[in-house]
């Protein structure tokens, strides 16, 4: 009989784990306002036509300007709510290789954010990417740019 009812209870804990029982992948928990300052500068962020998904999208960066450019992986997604960017609270990682953009160039970058935002449900959200470039010899400025889109 014990044996019996050790059986049902751990069947019962792998249905709650499985089923998603807490937290959801679809939600997530909806932080401060933002204070990230956002730069209109000589990089451009947009999103390549026909890439948006609420599990990811490929984005494009372009160089306009006559300097060269580093960023890496790291990006971060916020929700607009009642008219104002707030952040999502969510564990991310990331490996930290730079990568180049020399000038006048666009490069593509596809992003799949299911694993640590979930399916991003209905509303208006944006991306934010960090961007360096190297003012003088070892010294670096990071500026931030952005692209706001819309899940359906």
């Amino acid at each position: 009989m014990k044996k019996t009812m050790l059986t049902i209870l751990i069947c019962g804990f792998m249905v709650l784990e499985i089923t998603g029982c807490g937290n959801s992948k679809n939600k997530f928990d909806i932080g401060n306002k933002s204070d990230i300052k956002i730069s209109q500068n000589d990089v451009v962020m947009t999103i390549k036509d026909g890439t948006l998904k609420n599990t990811g999208v490929t984005l494009v960066l372009t160089n306009n300007s006559d300097k060269n450019f580093q960023y890496g992986n790291p990006y971060e997604i916020q929700i607009k709510k009642d008219g104002e960017w707030h952040k999502i609270n969510v564990e991310l990682t990331f490996t930290l290789p730079a990568f180049s953009l020399k000038s006048k160039e666009s490069k593509e970058i596809e992003l799949n954010w299911e694993n640590g935002y979930g399916k991003l449900s209905s509303g208006t959200y944006r991306i934010i990417k960090s961007i360096d470039y190297e003012k003088e010899e070892g010294n670096f400025e990071t500026f931030n740019i952005a692209v706001e889109f819309n899940i359906e």
